[in-house]
């Protein structure tokens, strides 16, 4: 008896790999959060320059994330229509975890720890350049909390 090596034909072997090659690269649809702690040790030594210096390098960051969350948004919507319309292994590519706003609660509420350190040493309070971005970000959250709601 005689026995022979079961082959697959050549599009089902082209669909498995595509599929294997998919799964593979899935786990590089995003990136890990990296937030700030909200207090530091060096917090008690402080003097009211260095807090608005620190105040104001967050609102830069904020702003730098801000936009690094709006083009994966940008990212994620292609993909998703992509994948849905076209290829469906795009759908891998996309990023759930939405890191940014992990990392911009974070450095708001850092910078809320800073200015409740300033009011504790009598210093001016910072004042923040990005009300507008602020509330454009909270409207965000509370609008998908409210659809969240209905659902």
């Amino acid at each position: 008896m005689r026995f022979t090596k079961f082959q697959l034909p050549s599009s089902t072997s082209a669909i498995a790999a595509l599929l294997a090659a998919a799964v593979l690269l899935s786990g590089c649809g995003g990136r890990e959060a990296h937030p700030i702690a909200s207090t530091n040790p060096s917090d008690s030594v402080f003097d009211c320059a260095g807090i608005k210096r620190e105040f104001e390098a967050n609102e830069r960051q904020i702003l730098t994330t801000v936009k690094e969350r709006s083009q994966a948004q940008g990212k994620n919507v292609v993909l998703g229509a992509t994948g849905a319309l076209l290829f469906w292994p795009a759908l891998f590519f996309m990023d759930p975890k939405s890191p940014e706003k992990v990392e911009i609660d974070a450095l708001r509420n850092r910078n809320q720890v800073l200015t409740d350190i300033a009011r504790s040493k009598k210093c001016p309070a910072p004042v923040s350049k990005l009300t507008e971005v602020y509330k454009r970000l909270d409207d965000k959250v509370s609008s998908s909390l409210s659809d969240k709601a209905k659902n």
